[in-house]
């Protein structure tokens, strides 16, 4: 395996590392081996980690959010710190039932994991949430995705759902994660009918999202449980079914939830972990009085939980809780955290209990509450939704004039998009919808602002309960009875505990389920600094909340490679991102920006802070953006935070770049992270939008999203993401260059053309020549160019003129190579010099052509040459000469002498006009010399000897022809001994500490890594080394690449122990090129 990590792309998803994914899986090999559960066809449990915004957690298919394992993933905040808040948070479902002996019960449905859980005896199933089968990729019941949704047996566009560049015909959930969005892999084959609205099949190899066929936040999971197996009661919510679980009961209290966890990159959300239950009663018998909650059991600080306080605030329904000294053991800072009610709807009591006008609204009912919905706009008044751009490329195409007007007639749908939630304007639009719901003209379940996609259409009554106290024994919910009564019944607040290690339930209630009723309830898991902070980030995800989670979509990411050099790393990018569209804003990309951490979180770099000094944006090493007017400060700042984008300079686009600040040996991340143009009340007038009169709003960029284990391995990076170490190249290696400047061949024009190295991995060894064609008028202005392969004549590149400084052609790379050609496009006077000591000063005005020519006035002491007049009397002889000297030859011209001045030579208030052209009588007139002298000074006239030289600007034309030559990697013939005379090892000494040594997990205790690098190493060679006294501490068996001389020793022996400081020897031996020997020192 190579030393120097390259590239890691989306397929790396799948791979199976140390740490997180490896805690998982042992987690429920652990939990298969304890309960036993022998009835189950297949154990579904699993547990999963959430990656994408600032907050790392575990959660698991059963209803709950961290970890008691999976130490590094007990919600983290930020992710990469290492301090973490959560021990486990318990998702819980209180119902009051009645019995068939009519005895009243109260019934907790849960999944409480600790050991005073309540569980039968023998614990061979359990009391609590399960995870039905279907609803992700388990390998054993429900097999993975096909990729080959149109059964052709080809790799389609669209296809690749793990960008690994293979047909799969069925997706493997290596990670054993529950279904997560941004891993196909954890996909079922299909989901489950009536998971979402429309008709069976129609969501096959795509996200089935809350609000359609895509994914809404930046990371979403999605999985349902029931609780079936709780057959702790005399309670049969099935009549028919009444025998226990293990022998095919049905039991519980006849629930189904449906949970979604979501997370945004945006900074205004980027602190929130949004969950979302619905919970459906599936029984045949009502439950008129429920209560929803969690149980959370948070340490706040790794290991340091006796100094905790928690605290309740019902008019923002928060609950929270934070660490007394603000310390946790290891000295860092932590923060705030807490849970709050987003939706939270009760009973049908007639009472506007959220106080926005409306009575009782609700998700189910079939109305449009609060009439938000927007059917499509019907422009020609026929009734009818006209979409006649069928193949989506905004041109009127043969068939597709449906009504025979010669317009392409395209009304907007607005909300009428149909059950899957998407429109024409949507990535990923699979047409019409075949259940007949898109462009119908009334709301259908499935559609944006209606029903359960319309989170304000509810009545909401909030936070109703919060108990405080210690963890563990009866503040547990294992006792349903007692837990109902005096924990979480409504009505019920303590007293906030404070100063031990605390645990917490809250709850909402009270809420009533019909039989096959549903009620949804949403709960934000906030972090802050303090609790304005938190605060803050509830009230701003409230907002978000309302309006359906309506963040500006950011464009898609840009695919990056990275490529290492010495001392240098070349990063290369494609242009998807800008040509994706908002739904609402439209195609609005602004630019690129390019982050470089050495940390994976980069954490390091988010530096920019807002109005209450909380660090919210990154410090990129470079942007590149639309040179179109929008630059410095955005003016719409994010909300509520006092910071803006800062929209550039007008720099233009760019898709390639090359860090010469980096160091060789160093882990570096990289990502390039596309940013939209956010939008103003003036952006149309100015031209930066093709809408009119939308929400101002700030801008949004792209995620950029690095999972790594416990140890700091890459599990899997988004597509504009990647990991890459520089490194000097392998002995004897010669990295690609030029073999020497281009040659401008032939011609005069004055323009530069310049090939650079942008992937060095792809260039080669070519000549090339580039040549060029022009109008072929008397300005000989470019039109055309083409680069091709000298020795084969191979066309290899050519485009138009106007591509010259476009990203267009910039993201064109031959062999690894951009080209960037400075064309002087018009011809113009760029010098004017005279020889001698004539003082006079030269005007010019718009001549009637202007031509690429140098040419030279040459003053003598008699009449040399004669001016071109149509009338012969009006031809002047003069003491002068015009030559053009590109061809060498006399100029004609026309000259007109001032009435002060006519003495046949160039003198103060003289015009002199060159002839480009003339035929007969006709001339065609090119630069125009109007002379004169300075204000105050006495004219010093040009004599005999002098000479007047002017220069033009000259485009590239059909006489200029450029030559240079590429060579690829280079290794010697053959290689000798002498190769091995530069290997050294670095730092030499080393001293305590390594600079390039990856920094240790703050999950981990001890001292991390320690590292010594060997330097300037060939392809292939052993290394050997030694005490002073000789003793054998280890081998190490080098075997790299071109690009990579480098080979690390972790300073440990061949038996795993630390090594002793002192001074040390190295023996190299490189088979077939000689041997080496050297010596380094260790001082701890």
């Amino acid at each position: 395996m190579r030393s120097s990590v390259r590239v890691f792309g989306a397929a790396f998803a799948s791979i199976l590392l140390l740490g997180i994914v490896t805690g998982a899986l042992a987690q429920k090999n652990s939990e298969r081996s304890e309960l036993g559960k022998t009835s189950f066809n297949f154990f579904l449990d699993r547990t999963g980690v959430h990656t994408g915004n600032l907050i790392r957690t575990a959660y698991s298919n059963f209803g709950n959010l961290g970890s008691r394992t999976l130490k590094e993933a007990r919600m983290e905040w930020p992710v990469g710190s290492g301090v973490t808040y959560g021990f486990e948070y318990i998702f819980w479902v209180g119902s009051e039932v009645v019995t068939d002996r009519g005895d009243t019960l109260h019934i907790i449905s849960d999944r409480y994991t600790g050991s005073s859980r309540d569980v039968p005896s023998p614990e061979d199933h359990n009391w609590g949430w399960e995870p039905p089968p279907g609803y992700f990729n388990d390998g054993e019941i429900i097999r993975g995705v096909d990729e080959d949704l149109n059964d052709n047996g080809v790799l389609d566009e669209g296809e690749d759902l793990n960008n690994n560049g293979l047909l799969d015909r069925e997706l493997i959930n290596n990670v054993e994660f529950p279904a997560m969005s941004h891993l196909p892999q954890t996909w079922p084959y299909d989901w489950p009918d009536g998971s979402f609205p429309g008709e069976p099949g129609t969501r096959r190899n795509k996200w089935n999202g809350l609000f359609g066929a895509f994914v809404r936040a930046d990371q979403e999971s999605y999985y349902v449980i029931d609780d079936r197996s709780n057959d702790e009661f005399p309670y049969f919510p099935f009549p028919e079914n009444t025998a226990p679980f293990l022998e095919g009961g049905r039991r519980g209290v006849g629930l189904q939830v449906e949970v979604r966890n979501f997370q945004w990159s945006n900074p205004l959300a980027e602190d929130i972990l949004m969950s979302i239950y619905s919970i459906k009663n599936v029984s045949q018998k009502p439950l008129n009085k429920n209560i929803v909650g969690m149980y959370v059991d948070a340490d706040i600080g790794q290991g340091d939980s006796e100094d905790d306080a928690s605290a309740f605030d019902t008019f923002d329904d928060i609950t929270f809780q934070w660490d007394l000294d603000g310390l946790d053991l290891q000295g860092r800072t932590t923060g705030y955290f807490g849970f709050a009610f987003l939706l939270s709807p009760g009973l049908i009591d007639g009472i506007d209990n959220d106080e926005d006008g409306m009575i009782d609204e609700s998700q189910e009912d079939g109305i449009d509450n609060d009439g938000d919905w927007r059917t499509f706009t019907d422009d020609n008044g026929n009734d009818n939704w006209d979409f006649e751009d069928l193949n989506l490329n905004g041109i009127l195409d043969p068939g597709e004039d449906l009504d025979g007007n010669g317009i392409l007639d395209v009304e907007l749908l607005n909300d009428d998009v149909g059950s899957d939630g998407l429109g024409p304007n949507d990535p990923d639009y699979p047409g019409p919808d075949t259940d007949g719901t898109e462009g119908n003209g009334r709301p259908d379940p499935g559609e944006p602002n209606f029903e359960f996609t319309d989170n304000d259409e509810i009545d909401q009554i909030g936070l109703t309960s919060f108990f405080s106290g210690g963890t563990g024994g009866t503040f547990v919910p294992r006792d349903d009875e007692d837990y109902w009564q005096t924990k979480i019944r409504p009505g019920t607040f303590t007293e906030a505990a404070s100063g031990f290690d605390i645990a917490f339930s809250y709850g909402s209630g009270f809420f009533e389920l019909p039989p096959g009723a549903s009620e949804t309830f949403s709960i934000a898991n906030l972090f802050g600094n303090d609790f304005d902070d938190i605060l803050r980030n509830k009230r701003t995800m409230q907002r978000i909340f309302d309006a359906d989670f309506d963040f500006v979509k950011p464009p898609e990411n840009s695919t990056l490679k990275a490529t290492p050099g010495d001392r240098k790393v070349y990063l290369t990018w494609d242009d998807i991102a800008e040509s994706s569209r908002d739904p609402i804003y439209g195609n609005d990309f602004a630019m690129y920006k390019i982050y470089r951490s050495t940390d994976p979180f980069f954490n390091s770099i988010k530096t920019i802070t807002d109005a209450f000094s909380n660090p919210v944006l990154w410090e990129p090493i470079v942007q590149f953006d639309l040179a179109d007017g929008l630059v410095g400060p955005h003016p719409i700042p994010l909300e509520g935070l006092g910071v803006s984008y800062d929209m550039g300079r007008d720099s233009g686009l760019r898709h390639s770049f090359v860090d010469h600040t980096v160091q060789n040996g160093r882990t570096y991340y990289y990502a390039v992270v596309a940013v939209d143009k956010g939008y103003d009340i003036d952006f149309f007038e100015r031209g930066l939008s093709d809408l009119e009169n939308l929400e101002p709003i700030s801008p949004s960029e792209s995620s950029k999203r690095i999972e790594v284990d416990i140890l700091g391995n890459v599990l899997s990076l988004e597509r504009n993401v990647a990991v890459v170490v520089p490194s000097e190249p392998a002995a004897g290696h010669q990295a690609p260059e030029f073999e020497a400047a281009v040659q401008h061949v032939i011609g005069d024009a004055t323009g530069s053309f310049v090939p650079v190295i942008a992937d060095p991995d792809e260039v080669t060894n070519r000549t090339y020549e580039v040549i060029f064609e022009d109008d072929s008028t008397l300005s000989h202005l470019t039109t055309e160019f083409t680069v091709f392969d000298r020795m084969t004549g191979e066309t290899l590149l050519s485009g138009d003129a106007d591509q010259f400084g476009s990203s267009e052609l910039e993201i064109r790379l031959v062999d690894g190579l951009k080209f960037d050609f400075q064309n002087d496009e018009t011809p113009e006077i760029s010098t004017v010099e005279w020889s001698g000591k004539s003082n006079l000063t030269i005007e010019t005005s718009e001549p009637q052509v202007r031509t690429p020519i140098d040419f030279e006035i040459r003053f003598f002491d008699d009449i040399a040459d004669t001016s071109y007049s149509p009338i012969s009397r009006f031809e002047i002889p003069v003491k002068f000469q015009v030559w053009n000297l590109a061809d060498n030859v006399k100029m004609e011209f026309q000259f007109v002498e001032s009435d002060s001045g006519k003495d046949s030579t160039i003198s103060v208030g003289d015009v002199l006009t060159l002839i480009a052209e003339r035929r007969g009588r006709n001339v065609t007139l090119t630069w125009k010399l109007e002379f004169d002298v300075t204000t105050g000074l006495e004219p010093v006239l040009p004599v005999a000897g002098d000479k007047l030289l002017v220069r033009t600007l000259k485009p590239f034309s059909s006489q200029d022809i450029f030559e240079f030559s590429t060579t690829g990697w280079q290794a010697p013939v053959e290689e000798t001994e002498n190769v091995l005379d530069n290997i050294y090892v670095v730092p030499d000494p080393y001293v305590a500490v390594n600079s390039l040594e990856r920094k240790q997990s703050a999950a981990l205790s001890g001292r991390g890594q320690r590292r010594v690098d060997f330097v300037n190493l060939p392809l292939k060679c052993t290394i050997t080394i030694f005490t002073v006294s000789g003793h054998l501490v280890t081998v190490i068996e080098h075997e790299g690449f071109q690009d990579n001389g480098r080979e690390s020793w972790d300073l440990t022996t061949k038996d795993g122990l630390e090594i002793a400081y002192g001074t040390y020897f190295f023996h190299i031996e490189a088979p077939g090129i000689g041997e080496k020997l050297g010596k380094f020192a260790i001082i701890k």
